[in-house]
């Protein structure tokens, strides 16, 4: 198949170039600041100029501004995926796959909710909200041009690279650094996404065993796991023991007392649980991904 492919410069789309390339696809990069032809790269407005013969059989969306969204970034957001709607008339494609986030859903929080794909959306954030004007608008304008579209949202991904947010910890852990936590880490609940599920679903949904036609999936791993099982896993996957220190639990009650330090905690001990049943049942994927 012939795949275009936008922000192919951020972490999954460097990725998912050379895996794409090694399934027996050819990748087409949509680049919004970078062309090269031979490296069969082109700019948005090559693309929409219409003066390069070019076909697509499904366009991949990725590109994002960034995760730090301000408000005034939003509706660039969204432009972003209103440009690759529009190449995909030039391109002749009618199948898209956009990468959308949990945080449509809202944040983490000390109370603890499991979402599925049905829950309410409620962000939190600019980057949600962005996110989810995004998955509006190209439900929208892919009713109207007769398009298919499957949206999954994903959660933090879980891998050692340099440009994961991620990635601090495995480099912490490969330097055999204890862990300074608390017990509250031992309990909460949070999703992340394996690449190598990412990787599953993508040629699943390429190779023609899913028909998810106009649907939306949380595309994250079947268990939550806490904060503290998070660090021993990254320890596992690189051949360290993980030590975690429990700091006492009056510091964590005293630090929740001001607002900043609360908010932090909460992005480290809350929970972000999102149910991938709907995914394991479309695209048959085991309990253990």
């Amino acid at each position: 198949m012939n795949i275009a492919l936008t922000g192919s410069s951020g972490l999954i789309g460097s990725l998912l170039i050379k895996d794409l390339e090694a399934m027996g696809h050819k990748v087409l990069c949509i680049s919004s600041s970078r062309s090269s032809h031979e490296s069969n790269k082109y700019l948005y407005d090559e693309i929409l100029s219409g003066k390069h013969v070019l076909e697509a059989d499904c366009l991949m969306h990725l590109a994002s501004l960034n995760s730090e969204l301000k408000e005034s970034d939003i509706d660039k957001e969204v432009a972003l995926s209103v440009q690759a709607i529009k190449c995909m008339d030039i391109l002749k494609c009618h199948d898209m796959i956009f990468f959308s986030s949990i945080k449509v859903y809202g944040d983490n929080s000390f109370y603890y909710q499991q979402f599925n794909e049905d829950s309410p959306l409620d962000p939190k954030c600019f980057y949600g909200v962005a996110k989810k004007k995004c998955e509006e608008t190209i439900a929208k304008l892919a009713l109207e041009q007769q398009l298919n579209f499957t949206i999954f949202r994903l959660p933090p991904l879980l891998i050692n690279h340099s440009k994961s947010n991620l990635g601090k910890l495995f480099q912490l852990a490969e330097r055999k650094w204890p862990f300074p936590s608390f017990r509250s880490g031992d309990s909460n609940r949070r999703s992340f996404l394996p690449y190598s599920l990412l990787k599953e679903v993508i040629y699943k949904t390429l190779d023609g065993s899913s028909h998810a036609k106009n649907q939306i999936f949380n595309l994250t791993s079947s268990k939550a796991i806490s904060t503290n099982s998070l660090f021993r896993s990254i320890g596992d996957s690189v051949g360290k023991k993980i030590k975690i220190i429990y700091l006492p639990n009056f510091l964590f009650q005293l630090m929740m007392r001001v607002g900043k330090l609360e908010l932090l905690l909460c992005r480290l001990y809350g929970n972000f649980d999102i149910s991938n049943a709907k995914l394991k049942q479309e695209f048959n994927i085991s309990d253990e991904s």
